[in-house]
């Protein structure tokens, strides 16, 4: 809907779908994305704007300063809550059914995990809800036909730091297939890298190929 400011033509803004004036908008998520949705809802005049997140403040990954500018602008935070249920008629959305959550013992990834307290359902309004819930990444050594890419236990591509290599000679890689769902600032940085880490290496292949020449 930010394309209307542009001039675009955006038919789900206009049929209403995709503009959240009026209405009652719960944003499901916590990252940066859900931050995008909840601002966005408010300068769409949207009648209230909540942004639910199962862990606590302190565990959000979205920016912190991010979060504080939301909250200035009216978004109702609802921490350690969890959508169990939705209601609606007709295709449409009117209620949500909440779990209340809790922090629990560390998982795999170090954070807490999020626990269920039962009996603590409670209903919300709800005219329009988002999911932004992030992103599983696709099976990449696969998707390439390249069974020895080596990937992280998240499924991004392993690289050298240094050389932005990956573990198969001449191939670079940079960007969110590296370092998982990240700003478009650090994808233009790390593309900026990549090419020079490129050159570098292309220069020295043909500097050591012309070497081998000479000798022969």
């Amino acid at each position: 809907s930010n394309k209307k400011g542009l001039g675009d033509k955006v038919k789900m803004f206009d049929d209403g779908y995709l503009n959240a004036e009026g209405k009652d908008v719960v944003v499901i998520g916590g990252g940066d994305t859900a931050m995008d949705c909840v601002r966005t809802s408010i300068r769409q005049n949207a009648k209230s704007v909540k942004c639910l997140y199962r862990r606590d403040k302190k565990n959000m990954p979205g920016s912190a300063r991010e979060v504080g500018n939301a909250e200035e602008e009216g978004v109702d935070f609802q921490w350690l809550t969890n959508p169990k249920e939705f209601i609606g008629k007709n295709g449409q959305v009117t209620e949500i059914v909440l779990n209340k959550m809790k922090l629990g013992e560390a998982d795999a990834t170090g954070r807490q995990a999020p626990e269920i307290i039962y009996g603590s359902e409670i209903k919300i309004k709800a005219d329009m809800v988002i999911k932004a819930l992030g992103f599983d990444p696709e099976d990449i050594p696969s998707l390439f036909s390249e069974p020895k890419l080596d990937v992280s236990k998240w499924g991004t591509i392993k690289i050298d730091l240094k050389t932005m290599q990956t573990n198969l000679d001449g191939v670079f890689a940079a960007g969110d297939i590296v370092r998982g769902a990240s700003l478009v600032v650090w994808a233009i940085k790390d593309g900026r890298d990549v090419a020079e880490a490129m050159d570098i290496y292309l220069k020295n292949k043909i500097s050591k190929s012309s070497k081998t020449k000479m000798v022969a």
